[in-house]
């Protein structure tokens, strides 16, 4: 009687555990890293190249219509001052219809990064500042780093474990 009791415990303990498994959602971790590179200025600040990168979540693009994410994170040196995601006005990214058209990230009256409207290539940067008049310039956007596809839920990695060990105690049982 023992012995029955102990395959239908590790039956359904089995069961338990695959159900567990095959239910496992990934976590959609999606964080999104680009470099960014401000060059071609025209005005006095002609000839002068300035870079920083920015990083968001992805996890929420659908993919449809436009779309706006805050910058979790952002540093760009620029006349000799770093500019974090704290220092603009408004800090995001735009979307249409799941293409990237650049950071929409804009200062007291210093600089802005302006999206393209329709397409990438239309994203520019523009400043107005005292000791530096007035310009306007590219930006080069470089994708640093992609959200991973998927990653294992922790509680999915511990349920093989344990059905693992379920199943090698059962043999090494049979064994003895």
């Amino acid at each position: 009687m023992t012995n029955i009791l102990q395959k239908l415990s590790f039956v359904a303990t089995s069961a338990v555990l695959g159900i567990t498994v095959i239910n496992a959602n990934p976590v959609n971790a999606a964080s999104i890293i680009y470099d960014f590179e401000v060059n071609n200025l025209d005005g006095s600040l002609a000839g002068e190249t300035y870079s920083g990168y920015f990083e968001f979540d992805g996890s929420a693009l659908t993919g449809s219509g436009e779309e706006l994410l805050s910058v979790s994170e952002l540093s760009f040196d620029f006349l000799g001052v770093n500019y974090t995601e704290n220092d603009g006005i408004f800090s995001d990214v735009v979307f249409l219809d799941g293409e990237f058209l650049g950071l929409d990230f804009s200062t007291d009256a210093v600089f802005s990064f302006i999206p393209g409207l329709f397409d990438l290539g239309d994203a520019f940067f523009e400043y107005d500042t005292l000791g530096e008049g007035v310009g306007t310039g590219d930006i080069i956007y470089t994708l640093r780093q992609e959200p991973p596809a998927s990653t294992p839920e922790p509680t999915a990695v511990f349920s093989l474990l344990a059905l693992g060990a379920v199943g090698g105690s059962g043999v090494l049982k049979k064994r003895k």
